[in-house]
């Protein structure tokens, strides 16, 4: 860095590309050269220690009222200017003018390129068209177009790959040949390498290391705390990439114990900003593993120690949008754990933190994306705790939201198929509340928008089973939506939900023998071919319902099945007992369909919260009170068929105004029965 200058480098980039401005800010000032470069003389210069400061407008931008100045003197003060590149740059105007002020102000200075994403050899058309990745600006530099693609680095994964676009942007900064670098830097993380194998041993004895520093010499104790700082950005960051593939939880758990140990002993107040934020990457890596290790109560509790590091982040700086951001994913954990755990109250307050600070984002960057998406999710989240609290027109207006701000995403990215599969599971999650708020047809046109997502996606050769596996799952929703009223189900739709249902057999075998293994798969597998037997049955087809039945027998006696003791397997065996029951029905073997729903119905009230245990679980219960009192009637017993129903219809009207469309049609029938009974009595 010249006497003349301020910042190592300048980084321009396009709103969209913030995230990865950040990490490569972030990774070239905590980029540490090898000892015996430090101090060489290059091209450049004198070769330092660290590429520190590295200016950055969200970081660095001073609170000037001219914004154009201020960017101005930062790009006079810079030796380099690093263009993050892809085509969100290439459509940025102020990407282009950043890298033609350069140029004025500083016309023998350095400009390389980072590409993140698009096509280094396309030249992006006018307005950002196509995949261009250069910016116009980039190229103007008199070469002929074969000659004109920039010096720099590609992060892309198919290119240099994040760590060797870093060393490869430090080289060009300080004119150092690229081999000379990288085998420094080999041999640097080849004792990281061997580092790591003896930390599970060494890792107390460091720690125990860090505290006797406090007895150093005062230039010696900032030094080996700066030391002790890369050893914890290292565990945290680039030692966590490495253990958590291979299933290392001790070490790792270990890791972040030492790290909040570490911290802990030093007063709250006297820590950096980073220190606050590495201290609260800790609690979050302690959470997930003893998520992963399914202890909830001590994962909720780190992802409250989190919540209050971020939380004291963001009052440092309320209106810095990585703090704003940092906070809104610990709301999100700690509301996260405790609706796992139950406690909605709990969770709501949470989510609504988590949503409130999304939007404080967006309204702060309307077009970034990411934010956008978090204020989706947000959204969904707090719809899902309205929806199991049974405030449903709260939970109606949180989804409808969602989906909104879902499909806004998928129309500015036609191209990223994760936005369209959330906007798709979006409208899932309105076509749930619609059967309990808007009705039948509003619910069957959400799953039908649903559907042609996913047939959209798939049409376009987008090789995705998971998506396959969505599709099948709202095609049979859709199908339960038609046949809902059961027995007075219209002719016409009960051709639909069989053609339905009869085509995606073929898909639904078609992913289970791709992956057998896989338990959501088989689970659809299974789900599938219960309610081709229902519609079977509804369209008389006796010996088609037993031959779907049988199907989905064979696919639940897999072992991976046998062994899983989840409520969503439960609940599809009681399920499955249903539909077994009816068939019997259907075939006059009144006495074994008699057994079967006896015993349903004494496994369903096993089940204490079998109302909100199981997700059909009052379908369930209405279906088989209904069949058994048919039954009882057929046997010349009205008096148990009544209290059945009576008994049923009590059990289900605190819960009316919840019930999906199929239990609602079993609860009104039996209301209607027993009203017509105790009219005919009187």
């Amino acid at each position: 860095m010249s006497g003349q200058t301020k910042y190592r480098a300048f980084i321009s980039y396009s709103h969209d590309d913030s995230r990865w401005a950040r990490r490569i800010h972030r990774a070239l000032e905590a980029y540490r050269l090898p000892g015996n470069l430090v101090g060489t003389s290059t091209a450049h210069g004198l070769v330092p220690k660290r590429l520190n400061p590295i200016f950055r407008d969200r970081d660095d931008l001073p609170a000037a009222g001219d914004l154009t100045a201020s960017v101005r003197t930062a790009l006079a003060q810079s030796d380099v200017l690093i263009v993050v590149c892809s085509p969100a740059a290439a459509a940025s105007r102020w990407v282009n003018q950043e890298i033609q002020e350069f140029r004025s102000v500083r016309p023998q200075g350095q400009i390389l390129a980072a590409i993140v994403a698009g096509n280094p050899g396309t030249v992006a058309g006018p307005d950002g068209a196509g995949d261009g990745c250069f910016p116009a600006a980039l190229l103007e530099n008199g070469l002929p177009e074969s000659e004109a693609e920039p010096v720099g680095a590609d992060f892309r994964p198919k290119g240099d790959g994040f760590r060797m676009g870093v060393v490869k942007l430090v080289a060009g900064m300080l004119g150092l040949r690229l081999d000379e670098i990288i085998q420094r830097d080999l041999q640097r993380r080849q004792q990281r390498v061997t580092t790591v194998t003896m930390l599970s041993l060494l890792l107390a004895v460091i720690m125990t290391g860090l505290t006797l520093l406090a007895s150093s010499a005062r230039s010696e104790a900032e030094r080996r705390k700066a030391d002790a700082e890369d050893l914890i950005e290292f565990m945290l960051s680039d030692l966590q990439d490495k253990l958590e593939p291979v299933g290392r939880l001790d070490v790792l758990d270990a890791v972040g114990e030492k790290v909040v140990a570490y911290y802990a002993a030093q007063p709250t107040r006297q820590l950096s900003a980073d220190a606050l934020g590495r201290r609260s990457r800790a609690f979050h890596l302690l959470g997930e593993i003893e998520s992963a290790e399914g202890d909830l109560e001590s994962a909720y509790e780190h992802f409250r120690r989190a919540y209050d590091a971020t939380q004291q982040l963001l009052l440092i700086a309320d209106d810095d949008p990585d703090r704003i951001f940092e906070h809104s994913q610990s709301a999100y954990w700690v509301g996260y754990y405790a609706w796992r755990q139950g406690r909605l109250d709990d969770a709501e307050g949470h989510f609504r933190a988590y949503r409130d600070l999304a939007g404080r984002l967006t309204e702060i960057d309307a077009g970034n994306t990411e934010w956008l998406a978090e204020f989706a999710y947000a959204n969904t989240n707090l719809g899902v705790v309205y929806l199991q609290s049974a405030r449903l027109p709260e939970a109606r207006d949180s989804f409808v939201a969602a989906s909104a701000l879902m499909a806004d995403l998928a129309s500015r990215q036609p191209d990223v198929v994760q936005a369209h599969v959330d906007h798709a599971n979006a409208l899932a999650w309105v076509a749930t509340v619609y059967e309990m708020t808007d009705g039948r047809d509003a619910a069957i046109a959400a799953r039908q928008q649903e559907i042609a997502i996913y047939e959209d996606q798939l049409s376009a050769e987008v090789d995705d089973w998971n998506i396959r596996r969505d599709a099948i799952n709202a095609e049979r929703a859709l199908a339960r939506l038609l046949i809902a009223p059961g027995a007075d189900t219209p002719a016409a739709d009960l051709q639909i939900a069989l053609a339905i249902l009869e085509a995606t057999s073929f898909e639904a075998d078609a992913l289970l023998q791709r992956d057998p293994a896989n338990g959501n798969w088989r689970l659809t597998t299974v789900r599938q071919r219960l309610w081709l037997a229902q519609a079977r049955l509804l369209a008389h087809d006796v010996a088609g319902a037993r031959e779907a039945y049988l199907d989905a027998s064979a696919y639940m006696a897999h072992p991976s099945w046998m062994a899983d003791a989840s409520a969503r397997i439960a609940e599809t065996r009681l399920y499955a007992a249903l539909v077994e029951a009816r068939i019997f029905v259907a075939m006059g073997q009144d006495e074994s369909a008699h057994l079967r729903l006896d015993h349903l119905m004494t496994s369903l009230v096993a089940e204490a919260n079998w109302q909100t245990e199981f997700q059909y679980g009052p379908y369930l219960y209405a279906a088989s009170a209904n069949e058994l009192a048919d039954l009882e009637l057929r046997r010349g017993a009205p008096a148990a068929a009544e209290t059945l129903r009576s008994h049923m219809v009590t059990m289900l009207t605190p819960i009316s105004s919840q019930l999906r469309l199929d239990a609602a049609m079993e609860f009104h029938r039996a209301q209607s029965v027993t009203a017509l009974e105790a009219a005919e009595a009187n």
